[in-house]
């Protein structure tokens, strides 16, 4: 595993991501919120260096972007 920074600007969430789109009023983004508050966020976001996209952690990413 190649575990870097990148600037948040460049972070693409892949349109074929099939997950739904959580929005803060679903009670399961104020689950997953009140788990990185708790737990610390430890997992990586999983980047596809081919195509700039991000393959994993698209709704950890949009909570912690849109919780700062």
């Amino acid at each position: 595993m190649n575990i870097r920074i990148v600037p948040i600007n460049q972070i693409n969430a892949a349109a074929y991501n099939p997950r739904v789109d959580l929005q803060p009023i679903y009670s399961k983004y104020g689950n997953l919120k009140r788990s990185i508050e708790e737990f610390v966020y430890v997992e990586p976001i999983v980047w596809n260096n081919c195509t700039d996209n991000m393959v994993g952690g698209h709704q950890r990413y949009k909570i912690m972007v849109h919780e700062q």
